[in-house]
């Protein structure tokens, strides 16, 4: 699974690498992106008009909250959609017919077990990536719209299969645009298309052994991608749980 990333890039640097048309407002950067923050999405909602749809970057809350929920709670389960089966999943597949996104991240934190060493992956020129997600709109009982998204995984493979058995799915620039496309039907043969795509991907990113501090939610900073010291020892007692 991913269950924490890296977004610490300049909103001006992803406006321009995913060519966005309009821009909300964002959180700050952050090294350590858990479940229900607030992070960026790339979206390209059907234009009502007939004019050409815009391409905006918002900012969503990380965990999946479809549009018949009940209350925001569910999305703490839903921060990932297993490509295999999303679908056939009520939770995802409306969003996946017409609400897909990229979801921009300098980086993504895995951790190799048994002994759940934590592992920063990210790409080799240090660009961003953009993970395969989906996103939805709900509206609480007072009238509040919440966005929200989700990212989808795949069955790990190359080397990221020797760190865990699932990974984030990686869309190269040239899938960008057939993702966000609403007009591009959204099904599993467009998802089994992404995600054998994704995997050539895997060879561009590289694996970096980092601290144990990464497994608090609370922590945050740069030093949190640092290579791991020699000492890294045993787990903080106050780290959290994890991908």
């Amino acid at each position: 699974m991913c269950g924490r990333y890296v977004m610490a890039a300049d909103p001006s640097d992803l406006v321009a690498l995913f060519e966005v048309d309009e821009m909300g407002d964002l959180p700050d950067r952050s090294w350590n992106v858990a479940p229900t923050d607030l992070a960026p999405v790339v979206v390209e909602p059907p234009s009502r008009d007939g004019t050409p749809p815009a391409r905006r970057l918002e900012a969503a809350r990380w965990g999946l909250v479809p549009t018949w929920a009940k209350d925001l709670s569910g999305g703490v389960k839903a921060i990932n959609a297993r490509s295999e089966t999303v679908a056939e999943r009520r939770t995802f597949s409306a969003s996946l017919g017409m609400r897909r996104a990229l979801v921009p991240a300098s980086g993504w934190y895995e951790w190799r077990k048994p002994e759940k060493t934590p592992f920063y992956v990210h790409a080799d020129d240090e660009r961003p990536v953009a993970f395969a997600g989906l996103y939805s709109w709900w509206k609480s009982p007072e009238g509040a719209w919440v966005l929200s998204s989700t990212i989808l995984t795949a069955d790990a493979t190359g080397q990221l299969a020797d760190l865990h058995d699932r990974m984030p799915v990686v869309l190269g620039p040239e899938l960008w645009d057939t993702w966000l496309d609403a007009e591009t039907e959204g099904d599993q043969h467009l998802v089994d298309a992404v995600v054998e795509a994704a995997a050539e991907q895997v060879e561009s990113l590289v694996l970096r052994e980092v601290g144990r501090a990464v497994g608090n939610v609370r922590a945050d900073g740069p030093e949190l991608v640092a290579p791991a010291p020699a000492d890294a020892g045993e787990p903080d007692a106050s780290t959290d749980a994890h991908g």
